[in-house]
């Protein structure tokens, strides 16, 4: 399967589960596609890993004036630069952000994504579920199974 087929069917599964209601009880993504994208980035970037395809894990600042109006936000990026997205609708209603509307984003940086500040801090190399170091990573791997559940009864 191609990147794009692989990035499609995996966002694909997420927007079934959430239809299905099997993401509401969730404390991240029961706001799917709004405050996801790390965890989100991370659940696609260990499913691009399984394929063979390594990414970089991008987070940017957004900074608009003084404090109140700061965002973050990230994606991931494969090793020639083209941006992977699948959370930028998050922001579809937001002058500051362009309306930027877009499900599936694959493709080299856009003005949207340029709008946030990345520094070499804000970049490191996609690491499976169980490399993240996270203190939960039972809750990821339980989104992920449930995910690839409804990718291959599909």
């Amino acid at each position: 399967m191609s990147l794009n087929d692989l990035v499609l069917e995996f966002r694909q599964a997420i927007d079934k589960a959430k239809s299905l209601g099997a993401l509401e009880k969730d404390c991240i993504f029961c706001r799917f596609p709004r405050g996801c994208c790390g965890d989100t980035s991370d659940l696609l970037a260990h499913y691009l890993l399984e394929h063979g395809i390594k990414t970089n894990y991008i987070c940017g600042n957004y900074r608009n004036g003084g404090i109140e109006k700061w965002q973050s936000h990230a994606w991931l990026e494969t090793i020639d630069g083209t941006v992977i997205d699948i959370t930028g609708d998050q922001f579809k209603y937001d002058d500051d952000f362009l309306r930027y509307d877009k499900a599936v984003y694959i493709g080299p940086k856009d003005d949207f994504h340029k709008l946030f500040s990345v520094e070499a801090r804000d970049i490191r190399e996609s690491v499976r579920i169980e490399s993240l170091g996270c203190l939960d990573p039972t809750r990821l791997f339980d989104i992920y199974n449930l995910l690839i559940k409804i990718i291959y009864c599909q």
